[in-house]
């Protein structure tokens, strides 16, 4: 019993402890709030007490300039002018009407300087005798200072000698010889019974010098003008223009002498019984007398709620804190177990964290580095001998590893453009090859939305122009994926054609309001709209009548083209106009302003719905202006949009045209030259862009508008002359109906009744959508799928009709010169990952170079210590251990030390010619910002090579450097 009573004693004992502490936190945290309270308010009352004691020197100060202009103009007017150009009633009327300028002063004075020899002319002049301030005659002395300018406020002091009042004599005479405004005593002035001081300024002859003495400025002196200032309404009227006025009590003293400092405002109240004040120093300008303003509050400030509330709070917690201690304390074995399970828990979930911080981080520093490796093996297995179809799979893989690679370098180029530190490429390039790579990359998409996707390039359009194909693709496969993202029923058309021609066709459509509702296109008969798809565009001028213009097929141009040509005024420059037009969801009217803005969308719902940054058309214009072009929309709501951009580019060289690959060209198979095709379809600019792709393969297509014109092209019973007759018939999938495939039927019947099977065309069926493949493969003999390229019909048309197309050969076209600059050379090559090493020594090994690889740059270093037998390196950056800036430091540090020692040799004759060490090194890097090309170059290195190179850098890396380093390695 005496140890459970102990016990409870103990428990009752940590219950009151517990309490104390309570009440003694809660206490505490009340006075500390209180404290704060008190802080603030302290620094609210400093702040707005240095606040009213600024703007009241200025105003002080604004009406003592006002006094010294006053001053200046006696001076002029008064003195030099003989006679004075002032007299009582000029002056009186001047300082009546320029009283607004010094509203602070009840008058202004103006006394003159006389010696006691001048006061017998001086009163005689003016007709009446000077007054001392007791109304008496001025007794004799040594100088007078008699009122002869006042203004009528202050008419009172007109003859009064200034100089026979104790004070105002201390004040004209200090302020003769310091030059400043000097102010007297508080005091009452008359009328409004404010206290007030009188200013004193000193005038001074004009001849006085700027760093005249203090007897040049008494010698100067003539005449005194004095203004009296009522302090008390400048004050009030002050504190009434300024927020807080009654929060707080302002007092203005004379402390001229501090032990007894004279009240100019405020009320009389002792400071020593205020709790909060603030004192703020004043300057008047006068030096010999010193002015103050104290500031208090008139109520004491208001506790805040949160003191109350919060200790309450504090308590309330302290008291729940103790019964949830107490409860637990019964059962605190179990809890113990479960804080140590929670705390191994926890370190877990802390490591498992860390890991996934570490793992995101490397994944994201390292992501290039699988990309170079895809890359890269694509391109070795595009130099390998592939048919039509895997070489067209292959390509299409490696575009699409290229442009998942553009897209993650966005936003660093949204960086350079604004540093402006981004630079074009000029390479050749094939744009039909382009544009058809582009849309490949949304085949699949199109494909399952059921839409039409197609391009076509105009035939005015070079074959091979120079400029930076990479940033002519971001463009357009920017554009051309918010137009298959944005576009659930229609088309999705790519039209690119010379500025020129473009604008020239566009004028001769009428134009209607672009962007609003007002634009009315009329559909065909059947109700649909002479377009891709037959949906309505949001552009009317891109028409089938504007359209039908940019055909080379002269029977489609009108009469008023003949004879005209291109407008290019530069011959070597061409600007192109490429337009992408869709039927999607088009971008209202009110977002349309800020499409070219960097991260916006039309409206949150497009982002949830659509996804993307909205970074996309912000760099395809950046990059539309840094090629000479620009960049342009119009767009109708539920309609659709077309945009358009142009690009300024050079037509490229024929030295250049006859290498396909360095031209980044697609080389289309001959085979199918001079063949014959119909093709049936009832949109005439769906048909001509078929025919497009099917001229670019050499093949001839007769276009006719149905089933029934297609089946007579064939000729009737076999009339027709088996050279003249097509091998091909395509047919849109749209126009085939069930009663056209009974006249096919009974057509290709008839052929082969009479003997002329061999004769019968190959059926061919144009599809948008994977699902149509499989319900007419027992009428036609093939099924393409859209969109349509120039390669994808080689390849299928090369299966159907048994065509031997001869492999091409990847070296074939290449330059000899290339493979001679490398055949026989010894390469290193430096890189901690190896496929990085497989896919450089591949390349490298390709064109006859031996290739040795090594992992580490520590690795590189002792190989390449001279002599060696080594013509060139290629330096991975970023390696561990020693990266390759380091490496390259200390490969050249070794060389100086071997050209140094050659060099003492050759002098000394023991050797009769000297070669310095130079081994050309190469950077290898997936980092292509400019700050690393920078750091490459002060390490030493001789180039830059980004990964995976390609023949393209390789040539133009090779032909720099390694030419006449054959004696090197001797």
């Amino acid at each position: 019993m005496g140890k459970y009573a102990a016990r409870r004693g103990w428990r009752r004992l940590a219950a009151v402890a517990w309490l104390v502490a309570a009440v003694a936190c809660s206490a505490a945290v009340h006075w500390q709030l209180r404290r704060e309270t008190m802080e603030r308010a302290e620094e609210r009352l400093v702040s707005m007490c240095e606040e009213r004691a600024r703007m009241l020197q200025e105003q002080f100060g604004v009406t003592v300039n006002h006094v010294h202009a006053l001053a200046i103009l006696i001076s002029t007017f008064h003195f030099e002018k003989n006679p004075s150009a002032l007299d009582q009633d000029t002056f009186a009327k001047y300082t009546a009407r320029t009283s607004f300028e010094r509203p602070l002063l009840n008058g202004v004075a103006y006394a003159q300087r006389l010696f006691p020899h001048e006061k017998e002319t001086f009163e005689r002049q003016h007709g009446w005798i000077m007054r001392t301030m007791n109304r008496e005659a001025a007794p004799l002395q040594d100088e007078y200072a008699p009122v002869i300018f006042s203004q009528d406020t202050v008419s009172y002091l007109a003859r009064m000698d200034m100089m026979s009042g104790e004070e105002d004599r201390e004040n004209i005479l200090r302020a003769r010889e310091t030059g400043k405004p000097v102010l007297t005593n508080p005091f009452r002035l008359l009328g409004s019974n404010h206290l007030g001081v009188v200013l004193t300024f000193a005038v001074y002859r004009p001849d006085l010098p700027a760093d005249a003495s203090v007897e040049q400025r008494v010698e100067a002196t003539a005449g005194y003008l004095g203004g009296a200032f009522d302090v008390e309404s400048l004050v009030e009227n002050l504190l009434s223009k300024l927020a807080g006025n009654q929060d707080i009590l302002v007092n203005v003293y004379d402390v001229t002498n501090a032990s007894e400092p004279m009240a100019m405002y405020g009320s009389q109240t002792p400071d020593n019984k205020v709790d909060l004040l603030h004192v703020s120093m004043l300057d008047f300008g006068d030096p010999f007398r010193k002015h103050e303003m104290r500031c208090r509050y008139g109520q004491k400030p208001p506790m805040p709620w949160s003191a109350i509330s919060n200790p309450m709070g504090c308590f309330v917690i302290w008291m729940l804190i103790g019964y949830i201690i107490c409860a637990a304390w019964s059962r605190y074995d179990k809890v113990s177990e479960d804080c140590r399970k929670m705390e191994e828990l926890k370190t877990q979930a802390e490591a498992a964290d860390i890991a996934k911080s570490q793992f995101l981080a490397t994944v994201s520093h390292e992501i290039r580095t699988p990309m170079n490796g895809v890359l890269g093996m694509l391109d070795m297995l595009l130099g390998t001998d592939l048919t039509m179809t895997q070489k067209d799979f292959a390509q299409t893989a490696q575009d699409c590893g290229k442009a998942l690679i553009i897209l993650i370098n966005d936003v660093l180029d949204r960086a350079k453009f604004e540093a402006g530190r981004l630079e074009l490429e000029e390479v050749p390039f094939d744009l039909r090859t382009l544009t058809d790579d582009v849309i490949s990359l949304f085949a699949s998409k199109l494909r399952a939305k059921c839409i039409e996707l197609a391009v076509f390039v105009s035939d005015d359009v070079p074959k091979l122009v120079t400029g930076d194909p990479w940033r002519f693709r971001q463009i357009l496969t920017n554009l051309v994926g918010n137009a298959v993202k944005f576009t659930e029923r229609g088309h999705v058309f790519v039209r690119v054609s010379l500025a020129d021609n473009s604008t020239m066709e566009a004028n001769r459509v009428p134009n209607g309001n672009l962007n609003g509702k007002d634009c009315k296109v009329e559909p065909t008969a059947n109700g649909a709209f002479n377009t891709l798809s037959g949906f309505q565009a949001a552009d009317e001028r891109n028409s089938w009548e504007y359209f039908k213009l940019l055909l080379s097929d002269k029977e489609l141009l009108s009469d008023e083209l003949e004879g005209k040509k291109s407008s290019q005024n530069d011959p070597d420059h061409v600007t192109l106009m490429i337009s992408i037009e869709d039927t999607g969801v088009g971008i209202p009217l009110h977002a349309q302003d800020r499409v070219f803005t960097p991260f916006m969308q039309a409206d949150s719902s497009t982002s949830r719905n659509y996804g993307g940054t909205g970074i996309g058309l912000s760099i395809s214009k950046c990059l539309a202006e840094l090629m000479g072009g620009q960049i342009s929309f119009i767009s109708r709501p539920s309609i659709g949009s077309t945009f358009t951009f142009s690009a300024v580019v050079k037509r490229a060289s024929k030295d250049t045209s006859c290498d396909s690959e360095r031209s980044l060209s697609e080389a289309l198979p001959t085979a199918f030259r001079g063949m014959k095709a119909i093709l049936v379809d009832g949109k005439p600019v769906r048909g001509a862009v078929t025919r497009y792709h099917l001229n670019r393969l050499g093949i001839i297509v007769q276009v006719v508008n149905n089933m029934s014109m297609g089946i007579q092209a064939f000729g009737k019973n076999g009339t027709t002359e088996s050279r003249e007759k097509p091998s091909m018939l395509f047919v849109e999938n749209d126009i085939w109906r069930p009663e056209t495939d009974i006249q096919l039927s009974n057509r290709l019947h008839t052929l082969r009744m009479n003997g002329q099977a061999h004769e019968l065309p190959k059926l061919i069926l144009l599809v948008t959508s994977e699902a149509d493949k499989d319900k007419y493969g027992s009428t036609f003999n093939t099924v393409m799928c859209k969109p349509l390229r120039a390669s994808t019909i080689a390849s299928c048309l090369q299966q159907l009709l048994k065509v031997d197309i001869p492999a091409r050969k990847e070296n074939q076209n290449r330059p000899s010169f290339l493979r001679s600059l490398l055949v026989g050379k010894n390469i290193l090559v430096v890189d901690d990952n190896k496929v990085n090493l497989r896919v450089a020594q591949a390349a490298l090994k390709k064109y006859g170079a031996k290739v040795h690889c090594v992992e580490s740059g520590k690795d590189a270093i002792s190989l390449l210590q001279p002599p060696h037998c080594f013509h060139a390196c290629f330096m991975d950056v970023q390696m561990p251990e020693m990266d390759g800036f380091e490496a390259t430091r200390q490969i050249r540090e070794m060389e100086k030390k071997a050209n140094e020692e050659k060099r003492e040799q050759s002098s000394s004759g023991e050797g009769s010619t000297f070669v310095e060490w130079h081994l050309p090194v190469l950077a290898m890097t997936a980092d292509v910002i400019q700050a690393t090309y920078e750091e490459c170059m002060k390490s030493g290195m001789d180039g830059y090579v980004s990964k995976p190179f390609d023949e393209q850098q390789l040539y133009q890396a090779v032909s720099r450097l390694v030419v006449g380093t054959a004696d090197l390695a001797s």
